[in-house]
């Protein structure tokens, strides 16, 4: 794999699966069917979004993981079977770990993809190392509704 032709994802956890889908046909669509390699994380929301749609894309997906693949949560199983690669970084369990995972995502990718919602998160340290970096990034804002206030005028 080439730096320069893969993708990291990131973004954040509260975005539902229908705004992530319609995302990634805006803003992805274009790097489809390039044999780009896209780098993941596992979690949910965007991450979760991206390796679905990817997946029936047809594209090659690795999963980068701050621990192992057992300790990964029961519902990321089935689709880390069908990745591409994991890459298993087995740092020790501390805070830490998500974003030195997303650096080192960095690090292997050309373009970093962040789907933002505005609520805390990793996804915006993320996209400011990838500037740091002189990666290409593309910073996605997300408007997320909330439920509670919806339909309020």
């Amino acid at each position: 794999m080439s730096v320069k032709s893969s993708i990291m994802i990131t973004g954040s956890r509260d975005i539902e699966r229908e705004v992530g889908r319609t995302l990634f046909e805006q803003h992805l669509t274009p790097f489809l069917s390039q044999g780009r390699t896209w780098l993941l994380s596992t979690s949910r929301g965007i991450d979760q979004w991206a390796m679905e749609w990817l997946l029936e894309n047809s594209e090659s997906c690795w999963a980068v993981l701050p621990y192992t693949h057992v300790k990964q949560p029961q519902w990321v199983q089935p689709w880390l079977e069908q990745m591409d690669r994991i890459v298993e970084l087995r740092l020790p369990k501390r805070k830490t770990a998500g974003m030195i995972r997303n650096r080192h995502m960095v690090d292997l990718a050309g373009i970093v993809f962040g789907f933002w919602s505005g609520k805390g998160g990793t996804a915006v340290k993320t996209l400011k190392y990838a500037l740091r970096q002189r990666r290409e990034v593309h910073a996605i804002p997300v408007v997320v509704l909330d439920e509670r206030h919806s339909g309020d005028g």
